[in-house]
């Protein structure tokens, strides 16, 4: 008989039902919090199952970082309902906060499937199809986020509340990312105009570990499929009703509208 670690089944409900009302939860139960990693992951997991994968929709986004070199990157599957082309707009009624980053994402070329060798680099790097811009709007089902730990932020799919994609180059192996301009602007006002703002400088460093650690996890990956690679621009709250353009010079741009 196969063991259920209750602790993930109630944090999983937990965050599900979070989710469904569109409301936040106060209170952080210790008997559920994630211990572990491989904990939050499953939590993620589990959330996913009910939110689309029950559905028969499934995952094609997901959302890595790593806080700095030398760290494991992070990974969280972005709902499928909440990825939306440049241009649209946006129902942010449900959302407890807007966060605002700028982002570049990697666009799978090709499939990768699953198998005992890992990709190397240069196999990851040929893969890749596209890189293009996006603006990731950042949200929590927790209310206390920002005290509530790294794992149970981890758990609530890296705080990501949508995902908006834009245009990008397929010809980006040769782009200095560590030297490349990010513009962001809110109604036609900048917020941030930087130079190789990637806390990694290349997010192509973590690239190879968190494709590896996507195709084990998710069974392989499918063309088409994005990964997007943490902020270039740090994170800006927003009010609903706000126009969000995010440019990167010689790759492509992306906008979005709040609604209300």
């Amino acid at each position: 008989m196969t063991s259920v670690n209750t602790g993930v089944t109630d944090a999983v409900t937990l965050l599900h039902g979070a989710y469904q009302a569109a409301e936040q939860f106060e209170a952080l139960p210790a008997s559920c919090a994630p211990q572990t990693v491989a904990e939050a992951y499953a939590i993620q997991d589990g959330l996913a199952r009910k939110l689309w994968l029950e559905q028969g929709l499934r995952t094609s986004s997901w959302k890595v970082g790593a806080p700095r070199p030398g760290v494991a990157p992070y990974s969280a599957p972005i709902p499928p309902q909440r990825v939306h082309d440049s241009g649209a707009l946006v129902d942010t009624g449900v959302f407890h906060m807007i966060g605002i980053e700028g982002e570049l994402a990697f666009r799978l070329g090709r499939s990768l499937s699953s198998r005992a060798v890992l990709y190397t680099e240069q196999e990851v790097k040929d893969a890749i199809g596209e890189l293009c811009v996006t603006i990731e709007l950042v949200d929590t089902r927790l209310q206390d986020w920002q005290q509530a730990g790294e794992l149970w932020r981890l758990a609530d799919n890296q705080i990501n509340g949508a995902l908006v994609v834009g245009s990008g180059v397929t010809d980006w192996q040769n782009i200095e990312l560590g030297k490349q301009p990010v513009i962001l602007r809110f109604n036609g006002v900048e917020q941030a105009n930087k130079v190789g703002g990637h806390p990694l400088a290349d997010p192509t460093l973590i690239l190879t570990e968190a494709v590896n650690h996507l195709v084990a996890r998710n069974g392989g990956l499918q063309e088409g499929d994005l990964i997007t690679a943490g902020t270039w621009t740090g994170m800006i709250f927003v009010e609903p009703g706000t126009e969000v353009e995010v440019i990167f010079p010689g790759i492509g741009e992306a906008r979005v509208l709040l609604g209300e």
